[in-house]
């Protein structure tokens, strides 16, 4: 005879979300909504603090290079208010020091509330798998590691730019990059990624054996072109104002390649 449970079936949650990308999510959000209550000034200062600007790691390097920067940016303003730029250069490299924490905390601002969105999209999508397999030190690591990443790249190709960098999109470019390594795998259905036994049984690519796996170059090869095409102003970026920086982008996605099998304690495909 069949027994019967009379206990109703589990319900899976709406978002099935590791707990560490709910609670980066969440610091995000905390922070972007604590900017919007601050005046034009304060909401500056705190970028002066935490935003990566390229100038200042050079000009801490090569103190000389003062009138290159200044320079750089009286082409790049020309037209503009250049008092107010001044005053934006004052107060970017004239405060005291390179705070070179920012590589790291530019992480955590946002240029809008649509930046962040699309972000938190990205990151909840390729973000969960990495974490669901690396474990939420390892993965914060990552992320830290491919964001540090990808402020290096921006200052090596933009050196003399007093712009504020900001976003998490170097972190996440380095989680997807991670992810390319191993939810491409033959047979492998998206839908069972939110299964961490799952996800830790995949045989991750070696780096050398990826070029055999077509899905995964495929995505590669789109991911790249899009982020040149976006950044360099080819394709128009709707509702947002700022550029993207794709140098940052890459750089963090070169150092989830490269550093995901230090880090990934999974199987590997021999």
């Amino acid at each position: 005879m069949a027994s019967h449970d009379p206990s109703p079936p589990r319900r899976e949650p709406v978002f099935n979300l590791p707990s560490v990308v709910v609670w980066l999510l969440a610091v995000l959000v905390l922070i972007q909504a604590g900017r919007s209550l601050l005046s034009d000034y304060d909401d500056y200062v705190l970028m002066s603090w935490l935003a990566f600007v390229p100038a200042r790691l050079t000009l801490w390097l090569s103190p000389g290079r003062i009138d290159d920067v200044v320079g750089a940016m009286a082409q790049s303003t020309a037209g503009q208010d250049v008092v107010e730029r001044l005053q934006l250069v004052r107060l970017l490299l004239a405060d005291g020091g390179v705070r070179l924490w920012t590589v790291l905390t530019y992480g955590f601002l946002h240029g809008s509330w649509l930046h962040l969105v699309s972000n938190a999209v990205w990151l909840a999508a390729f973000g969960s798998p990495v974490a669901r397999r690396l474990g939420p030190g390892r993965f914060l690591n990552l992320v830290a590691l491919a964001t540090i990443g990808g402020a290096l790249l921006h200052w090596w190709s933009r050196d003399l730019d007093v712009l504020p960098l900001v976003g998490a999109s170097a972190g996440i470019s380095g989680a997807t990059a991670a992810a390319v390594r191993f939810v491409f795998a033959p047979g492998l259905r998206f839908g069972e990624l939110g299964d961490d036994a799952v996800v830790k049984a995949i045989p991750a690519e070696p780096l050398g054996q990826l070029w055999r796996n077509s899905r995964a170059l495929l995505f590669i090869a789109i991911w790249f072109v899009t982020n040149i095409l976006f950044g360099a102003g080819l394709v128009p970026i709707f509702g947002e104002e700022t550029s993207i920086a794709w140098e940052a982008h890459i750089g963090g996605f070169v150092v989830g390649l490269l550093l995901f099998p230090l880090l990934d304690r999974g199987q590997q495909r021999r």
